[in-house]
C-alpha cells in the first residue's frame, strides 16, 4: 500500500480541526481539494475516516485507528527530510488561534531570537492540545487549564506567561457605542452573546463565570468559525454585545468598549516535563516568567482557580 502524504497530511488537519473548511484554510487548499485528498486516501486504506453527513464532522472508527499513526508518518518523513539537509527540527507550538498573545508574543520572540525554530498550529482547544503534548505530537501548547472537564494529565508541566484583557464590541450606532467603559448596570440591559455555546470549554466556564459573578444575562451560538464570523454575525444583529479581545485589531463599524472590573484571559505555557527538545529549556527561558504578569484585583476580575495560578505578589497594572 502505497501511501500519499499530502493525502496524510489533508486527513490529520481534518481531524484536528474537525472542520474541512477550516482545515483546508490551513493547508492553503480549497475545501474542495481537501476532500478530495481525504477520499482518495481512504480508497487507499479501503475504509472511511469521517462520518460525513448534516452532522458536525467526526472520525470513524477506522478514522480513530489510523489517526495517530498517520500522525508518526508525518513526523518521520519531517525528520527523514531534515535529516538529509541537516537542518535542526523545529519546535511543534500550538498557539491556540490567530488574534490571540500567544502568537503575537512568539511572533516577537523569534524575531529578537532567530535560532528560535518553531512550527505553528492552531487546534483553538487546549483539550485536544494536551492531548497532543502527552503524546508528543506537539512540543508546546498554549491555553488557559481550568474548566478543561478533565484531569490534568500526569507528566504535563505548566506555567502562567500573561493575561490578555477583555473587552465587548457592539456595532456603530449601538446605544452603548458612545461609552467610554461599560460597567455591571450596562451589560445586565443588553446582556453578553458569544459565538459558541460550551466548546472550548476553557473559555466559554471563564466568561459564563464573568456574567455570573455581574448577574449578565449571557447566550451563546453554537457555531464559532473565528473573528470574521463574529464580526458577520454582529453585523446581523446590531444589538448585540459580544466580548473581544482588547488588543484585537478590528473593522472600523466594530467599536471597542472597556470592562469595569477588567475580565482576562489568562495564558499559560504547557509542555511535557520529559521532552527532550533542545529549544525547549531555551523557548522557556525566553518566555515573561509569572513575576511578570500585571493584575489589579481591584480592577481586574479572574475566577478563582486562575486568582491561584498568580503569583504571590502580583505586579499592579498601572
Amino acid at each position: 500500500m502505497d501511501l500519499d502524504l499530502a493525502q496524510v497530511r489533508a486527513f490529520v488537519r481534518a481531524a484536528d480541526e474537525l472542520h474541512f473548511g477550516r482545515a483546508a484554510a490551513a493547508l492553503y487548499l480549497t475545501q474542495q481539494a481537501l476532500s478530495k485528498r481525504v477520499r482518495r486516501l481512504e480508497e487507499t486504506v479501503g475504509a472511511p475516516l469521517f462520518v460525513r453527513g448534516r452532522g458536525p464532522v467526526e472520525l470513524t472508527g477506522a478514522g480513530v485507528r489510523f489517526l495517530p499513526h498517520a500522525r508518526e508518518l508525518l513526523v518521520l518523513a519531517a525528520t527523514a527530510a531534515r535529516s538529509v539537509r541537516g537542518e535542526p527540527l523545529p519546535l511543534k507550538v500550538d498557539v491556540w488561534g490567530p488574534v490571540h498573545r500567544p502568537l503575537s508574543l512568539l511572533g516577537e520572540l523569534v524575531s529578537a531570537h532567530p535560532e528560535l525554530l518553531l512550527e505553528l498550529s492552531m487546534r483553538r482547544s487546549l483539550g485536544s492540545a494536551l492531548d497532543a503534548v502527552a503524546r508528543g505530537d506537539l512540543d508546546v501548547a498554549w491555553g488557559r487549564p481550568h474548566d478543561l472537564g478533565r484531569p490534568w494529565p500526569a507528566g504535563l508541566r505548566r506555567r502562567l506567561v500573561c493575561l490578555e484583557p477583555i473587552a465587548v464590541g457592539v456595532l456603530a450606532g449601538h446605544p452603548l457605542a458612545g461609552a467610554t467603559v461599560l460597567g455591571a448596570a450596562e451589560l445586565r440591559e443588553y446582556g453578553l452573546w458569544i459565538p459558541f455555546e460550551d466548546r472550548p470549554p476553557e473559555l466559554t466556564g471563564l466568561l459564563r463565570a464573568y456574567a455570573a459573578a455581574l448577574d449578565v444575562p449571557i447566550t451563546g451560538t453554537a457555531l464559532n468559525l473565528g473573528v470574521e464570523h463574529t464580526i458577520a454575525d454582529l453585523r446581523r444583529h446590531p444589538r448585540r454585545v459580544t466580548p473581544l479581545g482588547a488588543w484585537w485589531q478590528l473593522p472600523e463599524d466594530v467599536v471597542r468598549i472597556p470592562l469595569r472590573p477588567t475580565p482576562y484571559l489568562p495564558w499559560s505555557v504547557i509542555w511535557r516535563a520529559d521532552n527532550p527538545h533542545p529549544l525547549l529549556p531555551r523557548l522557556l527561558k525566553l518566555l515573561p516568567g509569572p513575576g511578570t504578569v500585571r493584575f489589579d484585583p481591584d480592577r481586574g476580575w479572574l475566577p478563582e482557580p486562575d486568582r491561584a495560578d498568580l503569583p504571590r505578589t502580583v505586579v499592579r497594572a498601572s
